[in-house]
């Protein structure tokens, strides 16, 4: 399956202008702001801004998202076809896959799309889940076009796509939602959805996930992922922004370990708790999980608390040195605390985990930690 983009690395491109503040998107971002984001001008400079679209930074792709949301909720009825077509190719550009779909759903409306238009609108599809709507754009197209290969080969990854989902376990043909979170398997075209927010190095760093030098290496981690076949990982999708971060879950029988990540723009917000809320859920309803560990740095306060709030409880258990600064936490139900403690080492030894327990079983009272044997 293929990235909407064209750029050898995995982060989006940044601005090669010697001052950010003076690159054409930052010039035409500070007169929309200025101006309260008219729709005239807006449809004005979108030729411009199509034009750089590739120069986005990612940490000014929230400023521009934004406004394009409110230009098209609130005014988008007076943007002409050519503007909103306009509109819907620098969505696409830069993974708004909402309101790309919005306004190509618009312009469908208005006459039948047809070429870059209509696979914008295959790729929205694509990237928020709903893949029988693709298809079925993409039967219709090829059923007007029967000469046009283009639609064909959309229609045969879509196709491809569908079939590996319904495999996924996690899937069975359900969909986990809670009206505005959505979780879907992480794929191989979410390679630029995931980009855009995972730019900030605090994610790799806090998460103990890899620092990516290029796209092969990208797809070579989600294939490792996949081909373990104890981990389930998802994509966090917002039905308003689209990918917003990530929850992934390793079970083995009935423990889990899980760690999530949401990208800067929507920190702070609460999404990630929900989606987590929402995996844990599907896991004990629907492959028996009794109980789950995760793991946090003793610095990272946010997450303690967002860990506290989900029902999990600080096991007093750190990691063996030199990982001394990370924390077990653990969620269900009770165990005694040796039993807890065996349960750990062996969840952290199927892992794999570089981070093991500095916890040792003591046979008469209990459990002590590596601490205690100083």
């Amino acid at each position: 399956m293929h990235a909407i983009h064209p750029e050898d690395d995995i982060a989006p491109a940044e601005p090669h202008a010697e001052s950010v503040e003076h690159t054409p998107l930052a010039l035409i971002l500070d007169e929309l702001n200025q101006g309260g984001w008219p729709a005239l001008l807006l449809e004005r400079r979108l030729p411009e801004a199509l034009a750089h679209a590739a120069t986005l930074s990612p940490a000014d792709r929230c400023a521009w998202l934004r406004g394009l949301h409110e230009v098209w909720q609130r005014h988008g009825w007076a943007l002409t076809h050519e503007g909103k077509t306009s509109l819907l190719q620098l969505a696409a550009a830069w993974c708004a896959w909402p309101l790309a779909h919005a306004v190509g759903m618009s312009l469908q409306s208005e006459a039948p799309l047809e070429g870059p238009p209509a696979l914008h609108l295959m790729s929205a599809c694509r990237h928020l889940g709903d893949e029988n709507a693709g298809i079925d754009l993409a039967i219709a197209l090829q059923l007007a076009h029967p000469e046009e290969q283009t639609y064909a080969n959309a229609h045969l990854e879509l196709l491809a796509w569908q079939r590996w989902r319904e495999r996924m376990p996690v899937i069975d043909g359900a969909d986990w939602d809670d009206g505005e979170l959505r979780l879907e398997p992480l794929a191989h075209h979410h390679l630029h959805d995931f980009a855009w927010q995972y730019y900030d190095p605090a994610i790799a760093e806090l998460c103990c996930l890899p620092v990516f030098e290029d796209q092969a290496q990208w797809h070579s981690w989600l294939d490792g992922i996949y081909d373990a076949g104890d981990q389930r990982i998802f994509a966090v999708l917002h039905e308003g922004w689209g990918f917003v971060g990530c929850v992934s879950l390793i079970l083995h029988e009935t423990t889990g370990f899980f760690y999530y990540w949401i990208g800067p723009d929507f920190q702070g917000c609460g999404l990630g708790p929900r989606a987590v809320s929402l995996m844990l859920a599907m896991a004990q309803r629907d492959y028996g999980m009794r109980a789950c560990y995760a793991k946090v740095y003793d610095y990272n306060a946010h997450s303690r608390r967002a860990l506290e709030k989900l029902g999990f409880e600080e096991l007093g258990i750190c990691g063996v040195a030199p990982d001394d600064d990370q924390l077990f936490y653990r969620c269900g139900e009770q165990l005694p605390p040796e039993d807890m403690v065996d349960e750990l080492h062996l969840l952290t030894a199927r892992m794999g985990s570089d981070t093991r327990p500095a916890a040792l079983l003591r046979a008469t009272t209990g459990f002590r930690t590596l601490a205690d044997e100083r």
